[in-house]
């Protein structure tokens, strides 16, 4: 059933897929800063448990007054960790993308506008709507599962050194092995520093390996050797 979100109790809900309607270009360019709660209060739905956003907030404004607009790497990596220690959501309740839904078109389009530049309005819908972990995703989901797939425990230096290459970042999280931990992590310490061309053909490498050899058959060291080794034959293949 659908309920009236007051704006101002700060509470997390969820946005029911007629709220669609409301990822408009105007939403996307910034002339409509954000929707009052008349325009979608048929469109959300409460959670099961209420889930405070003050600290969110208070953490969002922090990130959109120490970045500069556009800047990928910067405001990925400080969004990535404002959200994953501001918003304690269980595995179950982040794979609800109409709670993401909620945050980027409803509660803080702004983060969205900060991050990316309105170019082509079909993909900057995508970055309000879009399930997953693709660049063209919807940001601050996007960014949420990364933090969550590349933590252990509390400690994120993986995931800083994933989102300070944008490249990078977009290169594993696109593919279905960014949910197997010892991949995601064995990419961040063999890749990160590595220029765009080289992770692109050690991956697309190792995707053909795990064709015929089941990568969760295989530990975080074992991974590392083997990105370390693909990275050799491709910078040996470029010399040559």
């Amino acid at each position: 059933m659908s309920a009236v979100v007051d704006p101002t109790a700060h509470v997390l809900a969820r946005l029911s897929p007629s709220g669609r309607r409301l990822v408009t270009p105007e939403l996307g360019s910034g002339e409509r800063a954000r929707w009052s709660a008349d325009a979608y209060r048929d469109h959300v739905e409460p959670l099961e448990r209420a889930l405070s956003l003050r600290a969110l907030d208070d953490a969002l404004d922090g990130v959109l007054s120490t970045t500069a607009a556009f800047d990928a790497a910067a405001v990925d990596t400080a969004l990535a960790l404002a959200l994953h220690r501001t918003l304690p959501l269980t595995r179950r309740e982040a794979a609800d993308w109409a709670v993401w839904r909620y945050l980027a078109v409803v509660h803080r389009p702004d983060v969205v506008r900060h991050r990316w530049e309105l170019r082509s309005w079909t993909t900057m819908r995508a970055r309000f709507w879009s399930a997953g972990t693709r660049p063209d995703s919807n940001l601050l989901g996007r960014l949420w599962w990364i933090a969550e797939l590349s933590r252990r425990g509390d400690d994120h230096r993986a995931t800083r050194r994933l989102l300070a290459s944008p490249s990078l970042a977009n290169a594993v999280f696109v593919r279905r092995l960014s949910s197997f931990a010892p991949f995601v992590h064995a990419s961040a310490q063999i890749l990160a520093d590595q220029p765009a061309s080289v992770t692109e053909r050690v991956l697309a490498r190792f995707n053909m390996l795990c064709s015929t050899m089941p990568v969760e058959g295989r530990g975080e060291a074992q991974i590392i050797d083997t990105l370390a080794r693909l990275v050799d034959e491709v910078g040996a293949t470029w010399a040559t």
